[in-house]
């Protein structure tokens, strides 16, 4: 049990920092194009730097919480409604990230994704609320 413990540890925390490393060098090369008066861009510059670390984030945000879900699987005692839980908000952080599949549904671009994140945020709240001895 514990090499497993070790071995879902070290995978996902190699996988945060090459995310991070990742992303902080994208953020660098983007804001470095960006500032080069010879690329002709003089609006808005670092702005791709932004979105490549909000991006970053979200992905980092999303390996610690499919972390959580493996390691509670393979690790803890398991119960079905938690893992289930687990499982659906997992999904449901995912679909926020693929939100131009389903933004269109309302007039607002931005109304799906935010219900779906609301609803990953509920999901997690009820798996927390639900004592140890019933997940």
């Amino acid at each position: 049990m514990k090499r497993t413990k070790a071995i879902i540890v070290c995978i996902f925390l190699a996988l945060i920092i090459i995310t991070a490393v990742c992303t902080v060098a994208g953020a660098v090369s983007s804001y470095n194009y960006e500032t080069d008066p010879e690329n002709g861009i003089d609006i808005m510059e670092g702005l791709g730097a932004v979105l490549v670390l909000m991006v970053g984030g979200f992905a980092i945000l999303y390996e610690c919480d499919l972390f959580y879900t493996v390691y509670r699987i393979f690790v803890k005692p398991k119960g079905v409604i938690g893992t289930v839980l687990n499982i659906l908000a997992d999904l449901s952080l995912l679909l926020v990230f693929f939100n131009g599949f389903y933004k269109d549904i309302f007039e607002e671009d931005v109304i799906a994704p935010l219900i779906v994140f609301l609803i990953y945020i509920v999901l997690r709240l009820v798996c927390f609320t639900i004592p140890e001895r019933e997940r």
